[in-house]
This record gives C-alpha cells, sequence and structure tokens, in this order.
C-alpha cells in the first residue's frame, strides 16, 4: 500500500543525526544545534565538519530507503527473509553468536533483517526499472554439465598441494589424451554422463552433482569454453575443449525448469546489463525520485547527490575501483569451477 507520494530529504545535520525536523531551506543552515556561552554549534558547521559527501550518502541512502520500502514491500515475502535469517544464524552457530558477530559490524539482528529487505526491495526495483524479456533470459542462458580434466601448470609449490590434488593434475599431453578417452565414453554412452563427471571430472564442485554447472549466462565463462556450449543443441556433447583451466568435455542439458528458474535468471541478467551500463541504474533511481516528488532543500546537498548517486560515469569509475581493490586481495580469481 502506498503512503505519501511526496518526499522531502533532511538535509540539516539535526535532522540527520538527531532526527530532528528540517527547517526552512533560506535559514536551515543558520540554525543552531547547541547553544553556550563559548558560541552555538550550527548546522552549517557540523555539514562543514562532515562534508557534503557524506551527507549527501546519508541523505539519499536514508531517502533511497524510504521510497524503496513503500514502492514494494507488498512484492517482497517478509516470511522468506525471516526464514533465511534463522538459516543465517544456526549457520552461525546460533542467534547468541549471531547477535555477537552482528554487533561486531555495528549491527544489531533487526538491521540485518532491514538490510536483506531493502537488498529484496532493490530487486525489485531493478526488476521493475530494466526491461527484459522472457525471450532473452532463454538467449543467454544455457543448461549445461562438464567433466574437466586439470593441466598441471606447474606454478603450485609442493607445500600448497594437499593429499587432495595430488596426482590429479597432468601435464597437458596426459589431460589431453585423458580427456579424449573420455569423451569417447561419452560418446558412447551418452545418457551415464553424470556417471561418468562424478567418476572422472576433476572440477571437485561440479563432480558431485553429476558435472552440472546449472544455468550458465553469457559473459559469466571464459570465451573458450562459453563459445562452444551455445553453440550446442539440448542433449548435445561438445568435442574436447581446451581452455586456460584445462580439457573439457561440455554437455548442453535439458532446460526443464526454465520457467521456475526464470525469475532469479532474469534478475542475474539485469545484474550484468547494469554493471555494464550504469545509467540504467540512474535512470531508475531518477524515475523514483520524479515519482516520489523529492524537493531538496540545500543546493549544495543536491549538486552532491546528483554528482556522485545519479552520474553514470562517477559510479562506473566506483566499479572499476572495487574491480582494482578485489584484483589486488585475489577477489578475481575464479577457479576451475566450470571455467569461469
Amino acid at each position: 500500500m502506498k503512503s505519501i507520494k511526496k518526499i522531502i530529504i533532511p538535509v540539516t545535520a539535526s535532522a540527520l543525526l538527531l532526527g530532528a525536523c528540517g527547517n526552512d531551506s533560506s535559514s536551515s543552515k543558520d540554525s543552531s544545534l547547541i547553544t553556550s556561552k563559548a558560541g552555538d554549534v550550527k548546522v552549517q558547521d557540523v555539514m562543514k565538519e562532515l562534508g557534503d559527501d557524506k551527507v549527501a550518502n546519508a541523505s539519499f541512502k536514508i531517502l533511497l530507503d524510504k521510497i524503496l520500502k513503500d514502492k514494494y514491500e507488498d512484492k517482497v515475502d517478509t516470511k522468506k527473509i525471516e526464514e533465511e535469517t534463522k538459516k543465517e544464524m544456526e549457520k552461525y552457530g546460533g542467534e547468541k553468536q549471531f547477535k555477537k558477530m552482528a554487533e561486531q559490524q555495528g549491527m544489531s539482528i533487526d538491521d540485518f533483517k532491514e538490510q536483506k529487505k531493502t537488498q529484496a526491495y532493490q530487486k525489485e526495483m531493478l526488476k521493475d526499472k530494466v526491461d527484459i524479456s522472457d525471450k532473452e533470459v532463454k538467449e543467454k542462458t544455457k543448461k549445461a554439465s562438464h567433466i574437466l580434466i586439470k593441466v598441471d601448470d606447474g606454478k603450485g609449490s609442493e607445500g600448497q598441494k594437499g593429499k587432495e590434488d595430488k596426482g590429479k593434475k597432468l601435464s597437458d599431453k596426459e589431460a589431453k589424451k585423458k580427456a579424449e578417452e573420455i569423451h569417447k565414453k561419452v560418446e558412447k554412452n551418452p545418457d551415464k554422463f553424470a556417471d561418468i563427471a562424478k567418476k572422472e571430472s576433476m572440477d571437485d564442485a561440479s563432480k558431485k552433482k553429476g558435472g552440472s554447472l546449472d544455468y550458465v549466462i553469457k559473459g559469466q565463462m571464459v570465451e573458450d569454453f562459453e563459445k562452444p556450449l551455445f553453440k550446442l543443441k539440448e542433449g548435445e556433447v561438445s568435442d574436447v575443449v581446451k581452455t586456460e583451466f584445462g580439457y573439457h568435455i561440455i554437455k548442453a542439458d535439458k532446460a526443464d525448469d526454465f520457467d521456475k528458474k526464470k525469475d532469479d535468471l532474469k534478475y542475474q541478467i539485469i545484474q550484468e546489463k547494469v554493471q555494464k551500463d550504469p545509467k540504467l541504474m540512474t535512470d531508475a533511481f531518477k524515475d523514483l525520485l520524479k515519482e516520489y516528488k523529492v524537493d531538496y532543500k540545500d543546493r549544495d546537498l543536491k549538486k552532491a547527490i546528483d554528482e556522485s548517486f545519479l552520474d553514470p560515469k562517477k559510479i562506473k569509475e566506483q566499479q572499476q575501483q572495487q574491480q582494482q581493490q578485489q584484483a589486488m586481495q585475489g577477489g578475481m580469481s575464479g577457479g576451475a569451477q566450470g571455467g569461469m
């Protein structure tokens, strides 16, 4: 159920920090938060101390949370979020332990739940604002399985090679030969692909599931893996394919659960689109701000928001900085799970 449509960004520090009401735009910065014989602490003093960026960041977050909740609350399954939170707590040793971990990050369990709700609202916003057809989802996804034979690149030290890896990686020549032998087995018994994958594949993550990678979205895998996969028809098996991870035998599985997975796949594709073109996100924000008649009471704050949250180039720069940081921390390593 929608509530009040007109929302005004709280620009005064008192509204941001103390929850007080905003003042008239012409005098808001001159308003005093604290008075003393030594002098008053005015809104403009606090804003200057915090900086426009911090004030804009807090203001826009508060505003967006309010708008998203108002517009999409009815579309979000809050019971599901409660269940997911319970599972998270169990995963980390129960409510008491989870509460302690949350507090270390400055959050309560209720804060954690609200964060999950906000993420769900954002998901609904993107699904609402970024148009993508079922046809496009089908064209950009393929359900797949694979068998991987790893090649020993010689880079790993003996200390890094545990019992699990011992004797598994082969030279390029040996790996290719083994992959070709397995491919012949698959050709003779294509219905036994899953059983053969469980026995022969060196991709530990997928072999337990008979080599299943579930649905692959275009752009997720390295090109050498993706190209042959998307040429296959359902049920077909590729020739032996080489990628930087080793030799693969790829199968296009029957997409018999597409309708069930469609919404999640659609959202993943939307996320990739937004990653490539942040203007989709900023346009979505602008549409909501217009719909809710957002009224800025401070020109500096409006400028700061326009130049950060509503500027696609700025968002792209932030994304690139984050990617660089992740790369430096080793966060870009996709492992050998299907040639990602």
